[in-house]
């Protein structure tokens, strides 16, 4: 009886650790996606920052859009 006990300890032993070592190994990995996608964030937020500067969107601007400022004529008014 005491080695059957002793063995249920041993197996539940066992069996707990193969559970957190299992979960560790999958926080690892979900740790490893989040600082990949963390990675993606800050190149995109950098990219942006260069697309959207002042120099950047006046040559955009110059090259593709040839827009031109909204003359003080053309404002209309709205009134109440």
């Amino acid at each position: 009886m005491k080695v059957l006990f002793l063995f249920a300890i041993i197996t539940a032993v066992l069996g707990t650790k193969f559970i957190v070592s299992n979960q560790l190994n999958q926080i690892k990995k979900i740790e490893k996606e989040l600082f990949k996608i963390d990675d993606e964030i800050e190149r995109l937020k950098t990219d942006y920052s260069y697309l959207t500067s002042p120099k950047n969107l006046k040559k955009i601007n110059k090259e593709n859009l040839e827009l031109s400022p909204i003359e003080q004529k053309d404002i209309i008014k709205l009134e109440d």
